[in-house]
């Protein structure tokens, strides 16, 4: 009979981040070094809409990312103050809060950015040749924030 631990997805060094942000400025609060199962992450960096987390090597390659689900909110759930009455969202002019997100962090890693990802539009032409002057409408991918990884 095989050991329950063989079944078991091998642990991975990790980083727990806790980011702040207000508006578009962002912060790092708080980074941990954590073992653990880490799943959802993209190595290949496929570009779909959102704010995403990188680790990033000396050379300022990605080595991972994940989705920061929920960064960025553009509104705020509004809480009654009777109870009965419905929780309702409204929209927030300038965007307030906080994230976490769990990221593997293979030793090369030495710092972590904050990116938000727009895809490129489906009409899209990409020029023949090899331009290298931005295309309108393609995928584009920008840094809000980097931040040096300090983990023990």
């Amino acid at each position: 009979m095989p050991s329950k631990e063989s079944n078991q997805p091998a642990t991975t060094r990790a980083a727990r981040l806790i980011f702040e942000y207000e508006g578009e400025r962002v912060r790092l609060v708080s980074q941990q070094v954590v073992e653990m199962v880490v799943t959802g992450f993209d190595i290949a960096r496929a570009h779909h809409a959102g704010v995403y987390v990188d680790a990033r090597d000396a050379e300022d390659r990605t080595l991972s990312r994940v989705p920061a689900r929920d960064a960025f909110a553009t509104s705020t759930e509004v809480f009654p103050e009777r109870a009965g009455e419905a929780i309702v969202r409204v929209d927030t002019a300038r965007p307030k809060g906080a994230f976490t997100v769990v990221i593997p962090v293979p030793q090369e890693t030495n710092k972590v950015a904050v990116v938000r990802v727009v895809p490129a539009q489906l009409d899209a032409k990409l020029p023949a040749g090899g331009t290298t002057s931005r295309v309108a409408g393609a995928a584009e991918a920008t840094d809000l924030a980097t931040f040096p990884l300090t983990l023990n």
